[in-house]
């Protein structure tokens, strides 16, 4: 119900809204793209700048750096590849929730496992999306977050028969990529290249 104050002579009418709301991101949307790979840098801006109201505000190549521009240049929506060297990803998510709570971060992966999904939702991560499908769902995640809502890439049981769960390497066993990794990086480069 309104309520009638009076503030120093004037009337003021006081409304009190019990529904409690969430804050959704207007246009321009300001976004952080962080990858150790040029190549998917490029492809996830293209895909991402393409976007009416949507600004790809910076890049990063490694968690550290990530962390840096978010703190600096306060995107409202950071894009993280979960691999990366030095501070990995999910380190950079950790550090960027607690300094810039109301900052919404989607992490990339190659690979599916149910470990770092619970990771990234008990850190506070808002989106999950894997890089063979970024060309469907990053659109929807990053538009997802900025709505005030969570995006993970399917459901768990539905990309187990075609992926299998792998264990999340920490990140002191990260090192260089895997074969199989480079193997990915190819596949998607290859995607974003026909997307242009």
């Amino acid at each position: 119900m309104p309520l009638l104050s009076i503030v120093r002579g004037r009337i003021a009418l006081l409304a009190f809204d019990t529904q409690p709301r969430r804050h959704i991101i207007r246009p321009p949307l300001r976004i952080l793209v962080a990858d150790d790979h040029a190549v998917v840098r490029f492809g996830l801006r293209t895909i991402l700048s393409s976007h009416e109201g949507w600004q790809v505000c910076g890049e990063a190549k490694s968690g550290a750096e990530a962390l840096a521009l978010t703190v600096q240049l306060l995107p409202d929506v950071v894009i993280l590849d979960i691999n990366m060297p030095g501070m990995s990803g999910l380190d950079a998510l950790k550090a960027i929730r607690e300094r810039l709570p109301a900052t919404r971060v989607v992490v990339l992966t190659l690979h599916y496992s149910a470990e770092l999904v619970r990771e990234i939702k008990r850190v506070g991560g808002k989106g999950y999306v894997m890089k063979s499908d970024c060309d469907r769902d990053l659109v929807n995640a990053v538009a997802a977050v900025a709505d005030g809502r969570v995006y993970f890439t399917q459901q768990p049981e539905e990309i187990a028969p075609r992926i299998p769960a792998i264990t999340v390497p920490r990140p002191a066993d990260l090192g260089g990529l895997t074969v199989r990794e480079r193997e990915a990086v190819r596949n998607i480069a290859q995607t974003m290249r026909k997307l242009l």
